[in-house]
């Protein structure tokens, strides 16, 4: 069969697999994202009207999704859904490309594909439409850049790569070390007399794209509260996270829960058996191996990248999947290889008996949680017993926030639920779409400040205080909001007690009417 029915195959294959996704529910980090894109496509800018720790872009990306299919959680659902097509499509041709002089590629190219799935179906609704997964199509179209299907000349692909790459950086800071993986494809892809010159115009498109992006934010005004930002609050967020350090150790744990440790284990018993033997068996060793050691590369970095924010959320590992997935995808090959020594059947019906031992080991042992869950959830979708796109769609807080208050009106939320800013149209009484900065027990004296200066000035006619946010990973302590505003913000605690009363709670939430 050739690449080209493989590929529209397993992109058929993956549209229909992926398309139950459009019903997921958003959480606290797509709410976040949805009020900043909605707020700037009404003129908002980022870091001045709004605040939050994210790089700009996860708020384009929003607001592109919201023009193009209309204000609604289907509509992100829909712009993730096709982001993860492309990323497959992507995902295959770097896989063909990569091990092209083998024979196995188009095997190879697919089951990373079919890995990918399951994965994003291990990730679920919090953990996709993030900034790590509308990062991939451009960290892998970099790589794809500079990979080039023939022998030509690479300047212009160079700094496309570089742009890319620039791009990508202004959706997490991190993404800019996979600067490195490009880097060293292109070293190793590029002639020798071609290698300096390639590596400038990549430093180039970077520079371009990154620079470009900062005019356009200082123009704005937006560069230097984001830098005040990152510096500051981002910095101590990290270094106060309640979990403690993020070790080494937890690091490799949550990565193989993020890639399925069945996918792991076929990964590394079939490139052991690779190494081991058929490496003489393949005519062109020399090509592979460059390869395998380029995602090696992009491994490393991944997790490198994961470490530095010492944290670890599964969404985080997002940037691990596909330099994993075309190993795990080439693995299998060999795995299927190695079986067919040992079983005397036709090649194809092992590969199809192992395809299904690993994706009923996927769902009922090392993935079981979250892919079962997925799919009751799904099922229940189906069934009408849960509405499409989750709780938020028939949100009982924003409707009763809709009701008693007018468009014009300003509300806060202290906790974790920003989405209901965007549900129900209203704006924040302060920049702070979240508090996740203000549960630590020291937090810098000049954003306290703020925060609190500015509802003191301009309370807002709905007080919204969360219960049971004991979130452990977030800040130095395991207090809820209710609990942080008693024990460390005895202004707001008076501004409360005096201008309000506390007449309804709501999911956990205690709403105050201003008298």
């Amino acid at each position: 069969m050739s690449t080209r029915s493989v590929f529209l195959i397993v992109l058929g294959l993956s549209a229909v697999l992926l398309f139950p996704t459009v019903f997921w529910p958003f959480d606290y980090d797509q709410g976040t994202f949805a009020y900043g894109g909605w707020a700037v496509l009404h003129g908002a800018k980022p870091y001045i009207d709004f605040w939050d720790i994210k790089p700009p872009n996860i708020f384009y990306t929003y607001a592109a999704a919201f023009a193009l299919f209309g204000n609604s959680v289907r509509a992100i659902r829909l712009f993730d859904y096709l982001n993860a097509l492309v990323t497959i499509s992507l995902l295959f041709t770097l896989a063909f490309r990569l091990w092209k002089t083998a024979t196995w590629r188009n095997l190879a190219a697919a089951i990373a594909s079919l890995v990918f799935i399951i994965q994003y179906y291990i990730f679920g609704h919090w953990d996709t439409a993030q900034t790590e997964t509308y990062s991939l199509p451009l960290l892998i179209g970099a790589m794809l850049l500079v990979i080039p299907e023939k022998q030509s000349s690479l300047s212009i692909r160079s700094v496309f790569a570089g742009a890319l790459i620039g791009i990508a950086f202004y959706f997490k800071f991190p993404n800019a070390l996979f600067g490195i993986l490009i880097a060293t494809a292109l070293w190793s892809y590029s002639g020798k007399e071609h290698r300096i010159k390639s590596l400038i115009y990549l430093c180039v498109g970077f520079i371009a794209a990154v620079g470009l992006e900062s005019l356009y934010l200082a123009i704005n005004g937006e560069l230097l509260p984001l830098w005040q930002l990152t510096t500051s609050e981002t910095a101590s967020y990290v270094s106060s996270n309640y979990s403690g350090s993020f070790g080494f150790l937890q690091n490799l744990r949550t990565s193989a829960q993020a890639l399925d440790l069945s996918c792991v284990i076929i990964g590394i018993v079939g490139w052991c058996y690779w190494l081991i033997s058929r490496r003489h068996e393949e005519k062109d060793a020399a090509a592979i191996r460059r390869s395998f050691l380029l995602l090696i590369l992009g491994v490393v970095i991944a997790l490198v990248a994961v470490q530095l924010q010492n944290k670890g959320y599964k969404y985080h590992y997002a940037i691990l999947l596909p330099w994993a997935d075309i190993l795990i995808g080439a693995a299998f090959t060999h795995v299927v290889c190695a079986a067919s020594k040992l079983i005397r059947f036709p090649r194809w019906s092992i590969t199809v008996a192992i395809l299904l031992i690993l994706l009923v080991s996927s769902f009922a042992w090392t993935s079981r949680n979250p892919l079962q869950d997925r799919t009751s959830e799904l099922m229940n979708i189906a069934s009408g017993n849960e509405p499409a796109n989750g709780y938020i769609a028939t949100d009982s807080i924003s409707n009763y926030v809709i009701e008693h208050t007018q468009p014009s009106d300003k509300i806060f939320i202290f906790g974790f639920q920003p989405y209901v800013y965007w549900k129900s149209g209203r704006q924040p009484a302060a920049k702070f779409l979240n508090t996740i900065h203000f549960k630590p027990a020291t937090v810098p004296k000049a954003e306290r400040d703020e925060l609190v200066t500015s509802l003191l000035r301009n309370p807002p006619m709905l007080f919204l205080v969360e219960m049971g946010d004991r979130y452990t990973s977030q800040g130095n302590t395991n207090d809820d909001s209710r609990t942080t505003i008693l024990l460390r913000y005895p202004e707001l605690e008076q501004l409360l007690l005096y201008q309000y009363w506390p007449l309804d709670t709501l999911q956990k939430t205690i709403i105050y009417h201003r008298r």
